[in-house]
């Protein structure tokens, strides 16, 4: 229920369309939630514009309500048809890195059901017109070995390909360094041998190849360019280390095709929750930069179609095939952002982040970060965000990483019943599922941040406590 003692000034003039944050107009967009400030008129819907591409932060310490709201942009995304959650002339595919694993149950419209707090959600819903909606969802288990017998059959499994491993996801996922560990520098000769120079084994030459397998890598420690080198040992516990990844399952020659992560009007949840933070590093990483390749060439063909007056028939075609069979215009959403972007030690996650936040709007590429500790995130990212969606924080330096990265006015005044409250108090005391919201464009005359109560969701919250 929206709370009637949120008095605002200026007051806002409300656009007959509703409160649009983002640029893109009034077009595509996810209904957000109501502007939850007093006013003389109703109460406007507030919408994200999806029309472009935008970078969004969600941000609130845990139980604020950061979560909920990242999953009604998700669920806004994945909708199928013309539903009151979005609009959607042009779907674009979503990519879901779910650290908690609460996010496969958007799969699932609420119910009612005999679970108290499941049918509170679902009275929610039902007063705010949003149940009877379907949803186009896909979750995805890294690696065979962390699938479980309570998974449901429609659960996939994903696979990263050896080849398109970094150097810096190789220290992460061997726990070594390549410049300074002896294990590490042999890791990276053994890579040189089998990708580019090729080696011996008992007499015999294998050629190097741009595809391999763990067990390729595994079976190469013992080439005869190694063993001169290094101790027995150091290769021993090399050749160990690859066949303990092999055996995850996680890894493989070709490993999962971005394309089929990423379909427009889907929502992809990639499931981290089951591996360790090095591994869950690496799959956001290895599947950034892939999504970043394999777009940008797309992005490339789409814009000679668009604006190259040369093209011949066959190089139309081509063209057109490209952008067919390539990855569609994306949403990237990271879920407990400070694991992966805070600032600090190299890290290839934060680097790609950092790339796709900076690049993305030119590829179609929209990102979406949503962190209990916004002190804990890159500057460089915060920088780029154009709409901050932030929650209850009740530390000094998350409402001062807020504060200096507002992207429109605050209000001239903020009273709470008879209080009249600053800006770290009016974060402090923000209840759950009421948030405070700088966008860099907004459709109003009166351009400043507003206070919002988010919408109930309208799938199966799968933080809640049961």
């Amino acid at each position: 229920m929206i709370t009637t003692q949120w008095r605002v000034s200026p007051e806002l003039d409300t656009p007959r369309a509703g409160i649009w944050l983002g640029a893109g107009g009034e077009g595509d967009g996810i209904w957000l939630g109501t502007l939850a400030e007093a006013a003389s008129g109703a109460r406007p819907k507030i919408w994200v514009a999806t029309g472009k591409e935008q970078v969004v932060a969600v941000v609130g310490k845990r139980g604020s309500g950061k979560s909920f709201t990242l999953g009604v942009i998700a669920e806004g995304m994945a909708a199928k048809g013309d539903t009151a959650l979005a609009r959607s002339e042009h779907a674009r595919a979503v990519l879901l890195f779910d650290p908690l694993d609460v996010y496969w149950t958007t799969k699932y419209g609420v119910a009612p059901t005999e679970n108290r707090e499941a049918q509170r959600h679902y009275q929610l819903a039902k007063s705010a017109g949003v149940t009877d909606v379907t949803f186009t969802v896909e979750a995805w288990i890294p690696g065979a070995s962390n699938r479980r017998s309570a998974d449901p059959d429609w659960f996939q499994t994903l696979e990263l390909p050896v080849p398109e491993l970094g150097l810096e996801e190789w220290e992460l996922l061997l726990g070594v360094n390549v410049m300074s560990d002896p294990i590490g520098q042999a890791f990276a000769d053994l890579l040189t041998l089998v990708r580019i120079a090729g080696y011996h084994i008992s007499g015999e030459m294998v050629e190097p190849a741009s595809a391999f397998e763990l067990n390729d890598l595994a079976t190469a420690v013992g080439a005869a360019e190694l063993e001169p080198v290094y101790h027995r040992e150091t290769l021993r516990a090399l050749r160990q280390r690859l066949l303990s990844l092999s055996a995850t399952g996680l890894f493989s020659s070709t490993g999962t095709a971005i394309q089929d992560l990423l379909l427009p009007g889907r929502l992809s949840v990639v499931m981290l929750g089951r591996v360790p933070q090095s591994y869950r590093t690496v799959v956001v990483a290895v599947l950034t930069r892939m999504l970043i390749d394999r777009r940008s060439e797309a992005a490339f063909a789409e814009k000679r179609l668009a604006l190259d007056p040369e093209l011949t028939e066959e190089v139309e075609a081509s063209l057109h095939q490209a952008v067919n069979g390539g990855v569609p215009r994306s949403m990237v959403m990271l879920d407990e952002a400070q694991s992966f972007l805070s600032p600090g030690e190299s890290n290839p996650a934060r680097a790609l982040f950092v790339r796709l936040v900076k690049e993305g709007r030119n590829m179609g590429l929209s990102a979406i970060i949503a962190t209990q500790q916004p002190s804990a995130i890159d500057s460089r990212i915060l920088s780029q965000v154009e709409t901050f969606v932030a929650h209850q924080l009740v530390t000094e330096p998350d409402i001062r990483a807020v504060r200096e990265n507002l992207k429109s006015r605050l209000p001239d005044k903020v009273q709470f019943a008879s209080q009249v409250l600053d800006f770290s108090s009016l974060l402090r005391q923000l209840p759950p599922g009421v948030s405070f919201i700088s966008a860099a464009d907004l459709n109003t005359a009166v351009r400043r941040s507003i206070v919002v109560a988010v919408r109930p969701r309208a799938t199966v919250h799968g933080g809640i406590e049961l």
